[in-house]
């Protein structure tokens, strides 16, 4: 085998596009997919603007047959470290033991309060009208919205809400991470919240998650809370922050003390119905990012591409899978680099190895999952929490 550094136009072309793909594909990571991370440091450094004051709060947790995770952890909730805040539970037409585990709190604690949704309500999105109802109970201009199975990581967890708002800020995207979940999973969901984070810290807020979100009151009611997505089953997070969230108005919340735990007893089944779940709104969603983030899966994939026919074009040059390897090393450092350090402040698995093969199977999982959501569409496939 001749090893000699003549190159043909063809090669060259290669080379040249083996080059740009790359450069793109790091600009996506240094710029999007580390925001959270960069964000996180600037925080850490004391350059973010903080409210001095603290605001009283009304905490809302959705629940429907949850009383053995409120027994577990809303006490989390309820002993949170703040001088004023009121606790509203929405109980959804729960058949288990969910009111008497309530009732016994209510002696305890003075500040916690319960609503409810009788079994018989008929609504299409029974959480959007438990939110709606908790929101007309709250006491206070800022609610925070969580689930019964979540659980806060820090009792400084309301402190590190509601120093955000600052005038000028309506909106608060804190940040929920599931349990136990598999390697691939914990893959899916950071990339999925690095997604919408970085577009939020670029001033292009799209969603939220309704573990861990808050709001002003009055914001919800001057935009007729969730009344134009009262046809669908889900939106009472996502399309409702996608239609109030602007470059003003809203804030992101990813400190240590801020982050919410979600535990759910099928995880996978849990993690896949959110996938189905954001695949069902997320047509509606009026933002650029789905071509934004298009365009980085296309280059990846033709990165990829181009890395292997520089591995094939060593049968005639040593030269070209050298140059691919050096390529795929660099592209990988600073996936593994920015990644981990993601996953480190989200509370989510590092990843080593194996994040070149989930990234080469991510795109081909998402259709997956559209497909059977497009085929699920006229089916009752909804996650109870989710």
């Amino acid at each position: 085998m001749d090893i000699y550094f003549i190159l043909h136009p063809a090669e060259i072309i290669l080379l040249g596009f083996s080059v740009v793909v790359l450069v793109i594909q790091l600009y996506y990571y240094l710029t999007f997919y580390q925001a959270p991370y960069r964000f996180y440091k600037t925080v850490e450094k004391g350059l973010v603007k903080y409210s001095e004051e603290q605001p009283p709060v009304s905490v809302i947790v959705y629940a429907k047959n949850d009383a053995d995770n409120l027994s577990r952890f809303l006490p989390d909730f309820l002993s949170q470290q703040y001088p004023d805040f009121e606790v509203i539970v929405v109980n959804d037409g729960s058949t288990d033991e969910t009111k008497d585990v309530l009732s016994d709190f209510e002696y305890r604690y003075p500040n916690l309060y319960q609503t409810y949704i009788p079994e018989e309500a008929r609504s299409l999105s029974r959480k959007k009208l438990a939110v709606t109802l908790g929101i007309k109970a709250a006491k206070h201009e800022i609610v925070i919205l969580t689930c019964a199975n979540c659980k806060p990581k820090d009792k400084n967890w309301l402190a590190a809400m509601a120093r955000n708002f600052i005038p000028g800020i309506d909106i608060v995207l804190g940040h929920a991470y599931i349990g136990n979940m598999s390697r691939y999973e914990c893959f899916d969901r950071t990339m999925f919240t690095l997604r919408y984070l970085s577009f939020a810290l670029r001033r292009k807020p799209y969603m939220g998650i309704g573990l861990n979100l808050a709001y002003r009151k009055s914001l919800f009611f001057a935009n007729k809370g969730f009344s134009r997505y009262l046809n669908l089953h889900y939106g009472d997070d996502d399309l409702f922050i996608n239609e109030i969230a602007d470059s003003e108005n809203t804030r992101v919340e990813i400190s240590e003390n801020s982050l919410i735990e979600v535990e759910y007893d099928l995880v996978h089944e849990a993690w896949k119905e959110l996938k189905l779940r954001y695949d069902f709104t997320s047509k509606y969603l009026k933002s650029c990012y789905r071509s934004v983030f298009g365009f980085e899966r296309i280059t990846a994939y033709a990165f990829y591409l181009s890395v292997l026919a520089l591995l094939i074009m060593g049968i005639y040059n040593l030269l070209f899978p050298l140059v691919g390897l050096v390529l795929f090393v660099i592209r990988y450092v600073f996936q593994w680099i920015i990644y981990n350090r993601s996953s480190k402040i989200l509370g989510s698995r590092p990843s080593r190895l194996t994040l070149p093969f989930f990234d080469l199977v991510y795109t081909p999982v998402n259709i997956y999952y559209r497909l059977i959501g497009l085929f699920s569409r006229g089916k009752n496939y909804i996650w109870k929490r989710v």
